[in-house]
């Protein structure tokens, strides 16, 4: 997956969450390929950010990366919160 942001604080994290959805549009299976020693869940996931589907991960500590998801991707739709 291709990076296409950092993000290196909490309120910068939490300045750029503000701009999203607040339950996304679904999840994807964790990537193996991406570190985050701070996820536990084994699923990412995906928001729609300036019409882009992304993921964003914590790899390193307050160090927060947004990956851009590939259309090729299968998303898995939530059942919808209430």
């Amino acid at each position: 997956m291709e990076r296409i942001k950092r993000i290196i604080s909490y309120s910068g994290h939490a300045r750029f969450m503000a701009n999203l959805d607040r339950f996304g549009i679904g999840t994807i299976p964790k990537q193996k390929e991406i570190p985050s020693p701070y996820s536990y869940s084994s699923d990412h996931q995906v928001h729609v950010w300036k019409m882009k589907r992304i993921i964003i991960v914590e790899t390193a500590h307050k160090q927060y990366d947004v990956f851009l998801v590939p259309a090729g991707v299968q998303i898995q739709k939530g059942e919808e919160e209430t």
